[in-house]
């Protein structure tokens, strides 16, 4: 980010931001959760040659909607183009951008069916070698090449081309050039009712986009992509739950009394989770300053509330797992709807009000109503019964935080000072796992 933002304007951020998320939606769109499909039905296969029919079939649906769905952008690259776009600037970076979605959407499969290896040093090794290939031609394809937006989307084209042949070279043994129909049968009775809420989640922002960029203008979009990727280091709690949580749970859900074990990682993660919120919201001005420059300020009002929906995000992973559970994921279409609803009513209410700030202040709307959904649903269909009195404490504190930052400027001593004491208050409360896990490292260095 303080590269970008030092070498692109904000309108070039805002196009990057764009671009991106219309790849995302390719992604999707070529997906069809195809991979979740495959991989639940993963352990029910119990041999090598099962799962390679399996995961081969998965394969070849993925390819054949790859070639659908590219095709359909070529078609109608122009009127596509234009939605976003007034100019010409950002050609290169577009054309890019289609060939990266199927590139990705081969890396999101293979990298799903490594989870399911559960093999995670090496899936560690793979995706952070990937993620390292990824920033470092970023940095050549902007900073040396001078190649502005379409340098940001090569950089992301190298990296998850690399990431993929590093999983295809690990998953060989799964491969092959067989096509099982009842697999097919299978993987497509689990996704397609999944697929409506998908799509819903990945057109909502490129059609939240389309708004701000008509209605507004692109550089609040770069506005609101600061805001965002401040809020994504809470994005290393949300990854590091969502490549791990699903294959934990369906495991979990064999054993007896799985439910006190869902509620206890549910409640953690509500503490973690608040806890770093809060250091980014108090330290919301601090970061704009250092990792961007005066031309980003207004990106500053935005941050809480970008936040809460993160962390929103993440809790509702475990707090809405019913659907998932029992296999009625017909339901995920039916809370994504609201949310969707919910995100344009809130945004077109609140824009000619608040500009950009009502585009953070719709999404953290619309993650509360899937949030709210989601746990009724999960109530209903299972015996978790999650207790939310104090998660909602927690919400209304971080909201009211949210507010005040965005209103008055705390000087940076302050919430400096605010943050240690947050700190150590957390560390002090947690003195017992964490004198846990120092014991366990201990243990762990002897014995080497």
């Amino acid at each position: 980010m303080p590269m970008y933002t030092r070498l692109l304007s904000p309108a070039d951020y805002g196009a990057q931001d764009i671009l991106v998320q219309l790849a995302v939606f390719f992604t999707f769109l070529i997906n069809l959760e195809i991979y979740q499909g495959t991989c639940r039905h993963f352990y029910d296969r119990p041999t090598i040659e099962a799962k390679k029919k399996l995961i081969s079939t998965g394969l070849w649906l993925t390819a054949f909607m790859g070639l659908i769905v590219m095709s359909l952008g070529l078609i109608f690259h122009t009127n596509l183009y234009a939605m976003f776009f007034d100019s010409g600037d950002y050609w290169l970076a577009f054309y890019l951008m289609l060939i990266w979605a199927p590139i990705s959407a081969f890396y999101t499969y293979l990298g799903v069916v490594m989870r399911y290896e559960k093999k995670p040093r090496l899936y560690f090794i793979i995706t952070n070698v990937q993620l390292v290939i990824r920033i470092s031609a970023s940095i050549v394809c902007v900073a040396f090449l001078k190649m502005g937006v379409a340098g940001v989307l090569l950089g992301h084209i190298i990296g998850e081309l690399s990431g993929m042949i590093m999983l295809s070279i690990v998953l060989w043994k799964y491969f092959s050039l067989s096509f099982s129909v009842p697999d097919m049968s299978q993987i497509l009775k689990f996704s397609l009712p999944l697929v409506p809420a998908v799509l819903l989640i990945s057109f909502q922002k490129p059609l939240i986009r389309y708004l701000v960029a008509n209605l507004l203008d692109i550089s609040a979009m770069g506005f609101y992509t600061v805001a965002a990727q401040l809020a994504s280091i809470l994005g290393f709690v949300h990854s590091g739950l969502r490549l791990s949580w699903h294959p934990h749970l369906f495991e979990m859900a064999t054993k007896e009394g799985f439910e006190q074990e869902v509620k206890r990682i549910f409640h953690f993660f509500v503490g973690i989770t608040a806890f770093v919120a809060t250091l980014i919201i108090l330290n919301g001005r601090l970061l704009v300053n250092i990792l961007t420059t005066d031309k980003y300020l207004a990106a500053i009002p935005l941050i809480g509330f970008v936040v809460i929906t993160e962390m929103l995000e993440i809790i509702r992973q475990i707090s809405g797992c019913g659907p998932v559970l029992v296999k009625k994921t017909i339901y995920n279409t039916y809370y994504e709807i609201a949310a969707s609803a919910a995100i344009l009513i809130a945004f077109l209410t609140l824009y000619k009000v608040i500009g950009i700030i009502g585009l953070a202040v719709a999404f953290m709307f619309g993650a509360l109503v899937k949030f709210l959904f989601s746990w009724i649903l999960t109530k209903k269909m299972t015996e978790i019964n999650f207790s939310m009195k104090s998660t909602y404490f927690v919400l209304g504190l971080l909201l009211t935080l949210s507010v005040f930052t965005a209103l008055i400027k705390i000087p940076y001593i302050i919430s400096i000072i605010l943050s240690l004491l947050l700190v150590g208050y957390y560390l002090y409360r947690q003195k017992d796992g964490m004198h846990k896990v120092l014991k366990f490292a201990h243990s762990r260095m002897i014995e080497r």
